[in-house]
């Protein structure tokens, strides 16, 4: 099934890590979750969510914003929580998407379902655009979640779908 309006869309965006990697909060770098709420609305979506992982971290940002469940462990138990909580098609971001764009998220939203390739051609799960009727896989990864959608090579915006997970990825992305 295609979803070619961003009405019917709830985007979920990951911003509760620690960034212990990054060694600074990933979801205030490069404009942060604020960006990509921005671009969000742009893209017509009116449902923006922010998992803001425990409830400390909720004032950190603005609009609708979600903490984790005690019961979820780990961030597979989080996914699986958010995708039996909303109804209709969900567009996960993460908050370490610093390079994504109007048009790559557009592109995402008219893909029809499925999971984005990166500029090094990595499937990237925390990107996943889930149709309403996606079954989601029971493993206990991230990436098993999201077996069950294709992969989807956007060519010409792969790079708005890299995430960063330590500094030495910034530097590379800065060349």
């Amino acid at each position: 099934m295609t979803y070619n309006n961003s009405l019917q869309f709830s985007a979920v965006i990951f911003a509760g890590g620690n960034s212990t990697r990054m060694g600074q909060d990933k979801a205030l770098m490069f404009g942060g979750v604020e960006r990509i709420r921005q671009l969000c609305m742009e893209c017509g979506i009116v449902k923006i969510i922010t998992l803001c992982g425990n409830e400390e971290r909720a004032s950190l940002f603005e609009g609708e914003v979600w903490p984790d469940p005690k019961y979820c462990q780990k961030l597979s138990d989080v996914i699986r929580w958010v995708h039996r909580e909303i109804s209709g098609p969900i567009q996960f971001i993460p908050c370490d998407a610093f390079d994504l764009d109007l048009d790559s998220l557009q592109a995402l939203l008219q893909s029809g379902g499925g999971v984005p390739l990166d500029s090094n051609s990595n499937r990237q799960p925390l990107l996943a655009n889930c149709p309403a009727d996606y079954q989601m896989g029971d493993g206990s990864s991230v990436n098993s979640l999201f077996d069950g959608l294709a992969t989807i090579n956007i060519v010409g915006l792969s790079d708005g779908f890299s995430n960063y997970n330590e500094k030495s990825q910034l530097t590379e992305r800065q060349r």
